[in-house]
């Protein structure tokens, strides 16, 4: 069989994983190291390139092609890598199976700024923004109604660890001050109206499409925990079949208008105060976040790209054998209230039939994450850190001996 390439050793990788290993193919985990939980999974081969933006993850790809023999299907999970195989998608066309919209689309799409201006054009229903790129640009927050969300331009910054992903403003105060702090390290920024309503008013839609932007894939989902709540990313999630008539349709309609191939996704959020839906952004060129919750309820995205990027049919859609909800770790408390009854929950690191990536993110990732923490905070605050363990029983300076 042609192989499959994943790119990143993370969660969404490692749930794009699980859901090809029901196709059977040879699988292939590019990634910088095996310190990711995607990269233990006993599905997928691992191979090691330098780096996962620029020229080093173009040519250590070429370089995995010639070695495989063949050309295989190529599934990115990052916008980083997205951007970089975009710009050189003639020079990856001979190794690899790879079908992504235009390159200018790919640029409007993964800018929030851009994607703004152009949804606004087009007559998709967001909410009203304005796009900030110098501080002479902030006196037009107050043509904007409050509370407003701010967000940068380009999502890299974020993965990059350089800004947040969003910061809700609930006074013009607050949110000049969050947009000045956020310029020195990203920009532009788009300041946005915020859509009231609940964590549990997210929605997503994710979907494949083939070379004549057909969804031969199509799954719409509902958060119903982000973390950090409101801002962050799906912590727990559902099907939503109550809804996805309406959500699909905007989707196809923005497929057909845009001319969408490949991979992507679109997030929406319900207006609590009129009930209309609108889309928070768009996913484009890559799986997303919570891509496996689909898998999980029988509709397998990852297979059905790898069926369309090899001209076959797309495999039938598969009766899952209860609700399922899906969950990015053990840490975050379902809300069962929420969940329909007989829902089977699957945690997003740990399997059972699969289970070193759970053992390895829970047992050295999350503990190594901790120690750091606490050595950061013993060098920056020792006074408070000493407070805190002297408070709980254990001084140390009189150590229990082992």
């Amino acid at each position: 069989m042609v192989p499959v390439v994943v790119v990143n050793s993370s969660l969404n990788s490692l749930g794009v994983i699980r859901s090809l290993a029901h196709g059977r193919m040879p699988i292939y985990l590019v990634a910088t190291t095996r310190r990711g939980p995607a990269a233990w999974s006993r599905y997928c081969h691992f191979e090691r390139i330098p780096s996962l933006v620029g020229r080093d993850l173009v040519d250590g790809l070429i370089d995995i092609s010639r070695r495989i023999g063949q050309r295989p299907v190529l599934i990115l999970t990052s916008d980083a890598e997205v951007q970089t195989l975009s710009s050189c998608r003639e020079e990856i066309a001979p190794y690899f199976r790879l079908s992504l919209p235009s390159k200018e689309l790919v640029r409007t799409l993964a800018d929030k700024t851009l994607f703004q201006t152009y949804a606004e054009r087009e007559g998709f229903p967001v909410p009203q923004g304005i796009s900030i790129s110098d501080l002479c640009d902030l006196a037009l927050l107050k043509t904007l109604a409050l509370p407003v969300v701010i967000k940068p331009g380009d999502k890299t910054s974020v993965l990059d660890g350089r800004v947040e992903r969003a910061v809700r403003a609930d006074t013009l105060e607050s949110a000049d001050a969050a947009a000045r702090r956020m310029l020195k390290r990203a920009n532009p920024l788009l300041i946005q109206e915020w859509i009231e309503g609940a964590d549990t008013d997210i929605y997503f839609t994710l979907f494949v499409c083939d070379s004549a932007s057909r969804a031969t894939a199509i799954f719409s989902g509902r958060k119903l925990v982000c973390d950090p709540p409101a801002v962050g990313n799906t912590a727990v999630c559902v099907a939503a079949p109550e809804i996805a008539d309406e959500l699909e349709t905007i989707c196809e309609q923005f497929i057909a208008r845009v001319g969408y191939q490949g991979i992507g996704s679109i997030e929406f959020k319900r207006d609590a105060r009129d009930g209309k839906f609108m889309i928070v952004e768009p996913t484009v060129g890559r799986t997303d976040w919570q891509e496996e919750i689909a898998t999980l309820c029988g509709i397998n995205i990852p297979v059905i790209t790898y069926a369309t990027e090899l001209g076959h049919a797309a495999p039938a859609a598969s009766a899952a054998k209860a609700p399922a909800a899906w969950c990015s770790s053990f840490g975050h408390r379902l809300p069962r209230a929420a969940l329909p009854r007989g829902t089977q929950c699957f945690d997003g690191y740990f399997r059972l039939n699969d289970p070193l990536p759970g053992l390895y993110y829970y047992f050295f990732d999350e503990m190594l994450r901790r120690v750091n923490g606490l050595a950061w905070r013993m060098l920056r605050y020792p006074e408070r850190v000493c407070a805190s363990v002297a408070k709980h029983g254990v001084s140390l300076s009189n150590r229990p001996k082992l």
